[in-house]
């Protein structure tokens, strides 16, 4: 890949529509509707929909759910603005959240089911909030490593070796925000220069660019590469569902990225949006994340992963990281 190919690459923008209803049918535990908001997000599908469904049984509110790459959700929001078509969002990049703060595109509350929340989770003002985070990491096929005999990579470094070659399938960084992220883990480890040259050896390794973040865990799953780059969770689920996989995280570490929650400004649904961020930052709230994530930023509630703390490099696109470079 060229600089101008992955430059390109990195800011493109991909659509993806998937429709999430709060259907609780067969459930006695929902609450009876007390209205609707339109939400957008970035989460995968199948979590969002169990989300989803969390809020109607806890509060009684639908979400009619738009998802979006986080480049098109935010290409959308500055092409709405000032008249957004949702009325928060649910699940977005750090990132977006620093830039649509910036542009006045947020509207503050102060959640009290948030006061717990470490100060770095969320914003001081209540424009946006974090629940849960997530990292790059490798998928392993066991089973193609020892059919082909080839060595298990230990490090980022490792994936350049031409044994793998044809053999490592990873997100395209014009449709993913996980390969976005680990495009920018790369630069941030290894500079600029050094970070071009790493990616131009890595293509001559790689056997597909796939769409999505998850599509490497689930090819790799099935046989057809033998390492995916892929974020965390696509990974743990898929060895849970007996696929024969292994994780690897990189020893020069990984960077990881906050997941956030916001208002638009000027939502003609305040009320109801007050209460969905109040209970994605409830205990019920952060434990339904967790059942889906590695970490949530909840003191007391436990993500889904153990011990990899150590393994994370920095949060990425950090407050003063984002404003030097809008």
């Amino acid at each position: 890949m060229k600089k101008s190919v992955l430059s390109f690459l990195i800011l493109a923008l991909s659509l993806v529509f998937v429709g999430c209803s709060g259907d609780d049918s067969g459930s006695g535990e929902a609450k009876e509707t007390k209205g609707s908001i339109d939400v957008y997000t970035h989460n995968d599908s199948e979590e969002m929909q169990d989300f989803v469904k969390g809020l109607k049984e806890e509060t009684g509110i639908e979400a009619n759910v738009l998802r979006l790459s986080s480049g098109e959700g935010w290409s959308r929001m500055k092409s709405e603005a000032p008249d957004f078509g949702a009325d928060m969002q649910w699940g977005m990049l750090h990132s977006i959240a620093l830039k649509a703060e910036k542009e006045g595109f947020l509207e503050p509350y102060d959640s009290p089911t948030w006061e717990d929340v470490p100060d770095e989770f969320k914003d001081e003002d209540g424009k946006w909030y974090g629940w849960s985070y997530w990292f790059n990491l490798l998928a392993i096929n066991t089973e193609i490593l020892e059919e082909k005999g080839l060595d298990k990579p230990e490090s980022w470094e490792d994936l350049l070796d031409p044994q793998y070659k044809g053999e490592i399938v990873l997100p395209d960084p014009g449709t993913s925000g996980t390969a976005y992220l680990f495009v920018s883990t790369i630069m941030q480890i290894l500079g600029e220069e050094e970070g071009w040259e790493y990616f131009e050896k890595l293509d001559e390794n790689v056997g597909q660019y796939a769409k999505s973040g998850d599509a490497p865990a689930q090819m790799t799953a099935q046989g057809e590469y033998a390492i995916g780059i892929t974020w965390d969770q696509a990974v743990y689920n898929r060895i849970e569902e007996g696929y024969p996989l292994e994780t690897v995280i990189p020893e020069e570490g990984v960077g990881y990225d906050l997941d956030v929650v916001w208002m638009f400004k000027d939502t003609e649904n305040r009320a109801l949006v007050e209460e969905a961020i109040d209970y994605i930052g409830s205990e019920g709230g952060m434990k339904k994340s967790a059942e889906h994530r590695s970490m949530v930023t909840k003191n007391g509630v436990k993500g889904n992963a153990d011990d990899i703390e150590q393994y994370l490099i920095m949060m990425l696109f950090g407050r003063k990281k984002i404003e030097s470079v809008l």
